[in-house]
């Protein structure tokens, strides 16, 4: 016989009670944590909420602390960290924890160094050499030494972090997001640097000394000079400017493929890349002329060389077909430019700054030059290149040391006096990187410079010649052409300064990457047959 038994009452203590306290546990920690946010200021909350993500991405890969390094260069002037740090040292920190785990847990993998870094460490070694037997700071040649030896980790990380070591289709099938994601980095911190130089132009907000015409002002950005500012919108826009022409290409090819053959897949990513990189490309570059930088404008013309060339490389078994339309497109674009420089369609100070490019290309005395309001900028330029000039000369073999420009121009802690009459004041750089690392690292650095761009330039060849589709052809393309813009606009300002050099090391590693990614395909296009027998 079956009995019912009374039913228990529900308890109050039961699951559910504890079930619904922790919700209102967590409720109240999100509602405090929301206050707290809304109250605090706007960059130690958007610290608060992105700095945990971007520690958990970088754990996961060290390629997303190289993002953050190349994003944090436009703000490293803007925003201070707790404890002193800029952004960017921040990003170098975390780059150097992160890939030291990764590389730990693996000790079996190689770190891939490629041709560019022997000429890093080549011209690392040199300026330790010249820190050790300088006369003058000791500390602040250690310093800049430093500075190039960051960037040798963020070139190191990039080599190894775009393509990771571990052989596989899977590695190179990954590959696509992880370039992707660098180039979209450096078109988007140049990008929005460009976007505020524009502003700053046409509202004429800026320092007395950046004000030009009446309502307008030199763009500069964050960056904080126009000179460096073009240098770093040089950074940029080569990159943006072969992506659109490389996407433009295959959407024709694409278009053309839809005429003949059915069913056409839809090109998105195609689409994108031209609208993202097109956006950029018009913002970098319209940056760059309002910068009214003559140096970066001539920086401007060895990069659209470099374009030139590269890819002309890429495409050499057509090049006669090509060479054609390359050189009528280049010469038109350089007739276009020269009309707008000399008509009467552009503002007087805009002519007026164009022509005077010629006058800032030649050589002079500077000791001996009349100074005018006009010719003062140039003859400037001069008496700081002189200056670089005799201390190179007095010091031929190690120079003054890295980082001591400045300080051996107006001291006489060597028995010569470098300064130039009237310029008593030294700038920090002397106007043209050569003369400037001859002066500080001597004969030794130079030429350890001169090995690093001769290894770049070996590195380009070997890229060109062996990557294929549009999108990793446009990468190498726009990689050869800022390094070219760099190269030519180093004449005339010194670019290796402000941790630009992450945008430079990631540059440099792209087209070391993209070398060896083509070279793992290959490699496992040859294993495949004998896997599948």
């Amino acid at each position: 016989m079956r009995v019912n038994l009374p039913r228990r009452a529900p308890s109050i203590a039961g699951p559910h009670l504890w079930r619904w306290l922790a919700w209102a546990i967590f409720a109240t920690l999100v509602a405090g944590a929301a206050i707290l946010l809304a109250t605090a200021p706007l960059v130690l909350a958007v610290g608060v909420v992105v700095a945990p993500l971007v520690l958990v991405l970088a754990l996961i890969d060290p390629i997303w602390a190289l993002y953050l390094a190349v994003l944090a260069v436009p703000v490293q002037a803007v925003v201070t960290l707790p404890g002193g740090l800029s952004f960017v040292q921040a990003a170098f920190l975390l780059a150097l924890a992160t890939w030291s785990l990764h590389s730990l847990s693996t000790p079996h993998h190689p770190i891939r160094l490629g041709l560019p870094g022997y000429g890093l460490l080549a011209l690392l070694w040199a300026l330790l050499l010249a820190a050790t037997f300088t006369r003058y700071d000791q500390a602040a040649a250690l310093t800049e030494t430093l500075r190039w030896a960051t960037v040798l980790l963020i070139y190191l990380l990039a080599v190894n972090r775009l393509v990771p070591v571990a052989a596989g289709w899977p590695a190179v099938q990954h590959s696509a997001w992880r370039f992707a994601g660098l180039a979209a980095c450096l078109l988007l911190a140049t990008a929005l640097n460009g976007m505020l130089g524009v502003g700053q132009f046409f509202t004429g907000l800026g320092p007395l000394s950046f004000l030009v015409g009446d309502d307008f002002a030199r763009a500069y950005g964050t960056i904080g000079q126009p000179n460096s500012f073009a240098g770093y919108m040089n950074m940029g826009w080569p990159l943006a400017a072969a992506l659109t022409g490389g996407g433009s290409v295959a959407l024709l090819t694409y278009v053309y493929q839809c005429s003949t053959h059915q069913p056409c897949p839809y090109p998105r990513g195609v689409l994108l890349t031209i609208g993202g990189a097109g956006i950029a490309l018009s913002l970098q570059f319209g940056a760059l002329l309002l910068s009214l930088s003559r140096g970066g404008w001539v920086g401007a013309a060895g990069g659209m060389l470099g374009l030139l060339l590269a890819t002309l490389i890429v495409n050499w078994r057509n090049v006669q077909a090509y060479l054609g339309y390359a050189l009528a497109g280049t010469l038109g674009i350089i007739g276009i430019i020269v009309g707008l420089g000399t008509s009467d369609l552009l503002p007087d100070f805009f002519t007026r700054r164009f022509l005077s490019i010629f006058n800032s290309l030649r050589l002079f005395d500077a000791r001996t030059a009349m100074i005018d309001a006009d010719n003062f900028a140039v003859v400037e330029r001069m008496a700081q290149m002189q200056a670089a000039w005799y201390m190179f000369l007095n010091e031929p073999l190690t120079g003054v040391g890295p980082g001591n420009f400045p300080i051996a121009y107006q001291s006489q802690a060597s028995g010569f006096a470098y300064l130039i009459h009237p310029w008593y004041a030294p700038q920090q750089h002397a106007h043209n990187y050569y003369l400037h690392i001859a002066a500080e690292a001597g004969v030794i650095g130079l030429a350890a410079y001169l090995l690093l761009l001769s290894l770049l330039a070996v590195q380009a060849w070997r890229t060109l010649r062996g990557v294929h589709g549009w999108f990793w052809q446009s990468l190498a393309i726009g990689s050869c052409g800022i390094i070219a813009a760099i190269a030519v606009h180093n004449l005339f300002e010194n670019l290796h300064v402000l941790n630009m050099g992450v945008q430079l090391g990631s540059v440099w590693a792209m087209l070391v990457a993209l070398d060896y990614r083509q070279h793992l395909i290959a490699r496992l296009d040859q294993m495949l047959p004998q896997e599948s027998v």
